[in-house]
């Protein structure tokens, strides 16, 4: 939360003015000698805060609301969610394991549940806080069908920190992008046939596309 300090201070010294509009992400992260990544969770944070508003594709802007009686409890509170970047090298090095055990172990139940979790989601594509968390269920199901009890756990620990604030502000605005939602769809689609045929270098190389996908995706401006 260092850079998001650094814009508080910049506001409480005048620097940054209601209504200014931020430099765009690869200039805050080389003004602060950070990445892009660090960047975003920042503005995610700021935004959560009322610091900030986002105006679609115009960049992001100073709404000031540092007097706020809330605003230190929130803070704190978000200083003690996870890093949603760290949270997806997290998921890459857990899930692409889950997902190559899972087309080797998953019974005809688990493919039964990890469809029915594939089709809610094709059903609500078009309202993005059910979607996302028919999405969350999709990767625990499939975690579910991995059939080890230490890597359930683990996912169940990732599977929360996608209903933090951070994460959720920052997701949600790439569910809401064009054509985002189906292909997410057709990634999972192809990742329940991999699953389904017992492929688990296909499930594994899958599971790592997608979430690689994701991350890239995040940082999309």
């Amino acid at each position: 939360m260092k850079i998001v300090e650094q814009v508080q201070d910049l506001i409480k010294e005048g620097k940054l003015k209601l209504g200014d509009k931020l430099p765009p992400e690869h200039t805050l992260a080389e003004k602060f000698g950070t990445s892009r990544p660090s960047v975003r969770e920042a503005l995610s944070a700021l935004e959560i805060l009322g610091v900030i508003e986002s105006r679609g594709g115009k960049g992001n802007f100073i709404k000031d609301n540092l007097n706020s009686p809330l605003y230190e409890r929130r803070f704190k509170e978000l200083e003690e969610e996870e890093s949603p970047f760290e949270l997806l090298e997290a998921r890459k090095a857990v899930e692409t394991e889950i997902a190559g055990l899972a087309a080797e172990k998953a019974t005809s139940e688990d493919i039964r549940e990890i469809e029915e979790t594939l089709d809610r989601m094709e059903n609500t594509l078009d309202d993005t806080p059910r979607v996302m968390e028919f999405d969350r269920e999709f990767h625990i199901a499939i975690a579910k069908a991995a059939h080890n009890s230490i890597l359930f756990q683990m996912m169940n620990y990732l599977a929360d920190g996608l209903k933090e604030s951070l994460w959720v502000n920052i997701k949600e605005k790439s569910w809401a992008l064009p054509g985002h939602p189906q292909k997410y769809l057709e990634e999972h689609t192809k990742l329940l046939e991999a699953i389904k045929e017992g492929n688990k270098k296909a499930a594994r190389r899958t599971m790592y596309s997608h979430l690689a996908d994701v991350e890239e995706d995040l940082l999309e401006e």
